[in-house]
């Protein structure tokens, strides 16, 4: 028996083990057949692409890696949540999502609009963040999906759960007849838990992965690295990924053993490193990342924030 099968649902590895920026596929090879988040990478689209007619292709959320070979499949309806579907008819919003317009301002938008419509435009050391295939798998939205829809794809079910926090639309889906569930960005790597952008939101994160976690599933598909993950390991694996949370707070606290500005404590790159930030989205999502944890920590009491500087209680 292929482990990675599951009725009419099969699992499709993305290139480099899954990871960023690519992703692991689904593949509903159903009466409907449908590829949910095909960004395991070209030469796995070009194989489904050969191999079945799709009618459908469902993303969890916007972003680069779970949307970026949405092209491939010119014959078929392209969903999004409505939440962000507004992504694909301006693509204005996606920087907006990502912080990127927070960050840089309203008037770094035009250039990246500039740089992603053009195949030959130079990329970014760590980030796809000019990549044509923005442009690309953005082209066109046919429909959009709400939390608590159910798709019929034929004798298979899928349940739109919604957990907000990676994204203010992310989703996972949920198939009680096969007993799975894909988790996207919810996903145990040992980075941790993504929320960075302008419409990601910690504590949210943590209660959308803790109410995932007890969804009636024998099997959790991750959208990056692990794949395959059965439920009690699952479970487990959650708390131990979110607890990353918990340690970027404590690596935020060790940084202020002397009063320090935001810029200060971006400057260090303590949550993608240093060398990282060369790179704009990179730089951007790490303050972003650093400021939200300030908030959090505040609201907590453990920090306080005077005169420009924020300090240890």
């Amino acid at each position: 028996m292929d482990e990675s099968v599951f009725g009419k649902i099969r699992v499709v590895r993305g290139t480099n083990g899954g990871r960023f920026p690519f992703c692991n596929s689904l593949l509903i090879d159903d009466g409907v057949k449908a590829v949910i988040d095909p960004g395991a990478g070209p030469k796995a689209m070009m194989e489904i692409k050969g191999a079945v007619n799709v009618d459908m292709v469902i993303n969890t959320h916007f972003h680069f890696d779970h949307i970026s070979g949405n092209h491939f499949f010119d014959q078929a309806e392209i969903l999004v949540n409505d939440i962000e579907s507004e992504c694909y008819r301006n693509r204005e919003d996606i920087p907006k999502r990502l912080g990127m317009s927070d960050y840089y301002g309203e008037g770094w938008i035009p250039g990246w609009l500039e740089r992603i419509s053009r195949p030959d435009s130079p990329q970014s050391p760590y980030s796809p963040q000019n990549r044509h295939e923005w442009w690309l798998s953005t082209a066109r939205i046919d429909g959009t999906y709400r939390w608590g829809d159910v798709l019929d794809f034929g004798t298979t079910k899928m349940e739109v759960i919604g957990a907000p926090g990676h994204s203010a639309g992310f989703c996972c889906l949920y198939f009680p007849g096969e007993g799975v569930a894909y988790t996207g960005d919810i996903d145990l790597t040992s980075f941790g838990p993504w929320y960075f952008g302008a419409d990601g939101d910690i504590a949210r994160f943590i209660q959308s992965a803790e109410r995932i976690a007890e969804l009636d599933a024998e099997v959790f598909v991750t959208g990056h690295e692990v794949g395959i993950v059965r439920s009690k390991d699952f479970r487990k694996a959650v708390r131990k990924y979110t607890a990353l949370i918990d340690a970027r707070d404590e690596r935020i606290l060790e940084a202020l053993a002397e009063p320090l500005p935001l810029r200060d404590l971006h400057a260090k790159g303590l949550i993608y490193g240093r060398k990282f930030l060369i790179d704009q989205w990179v730089c951007a999502w790490d303050h972003l990342a650093v400021d939200k944890h300030l908030s959090r920590l505040l609201s907590q009491g453990r920090i306080l924030y005077s005169d420009g500087k924020y300090r240890k209680t």
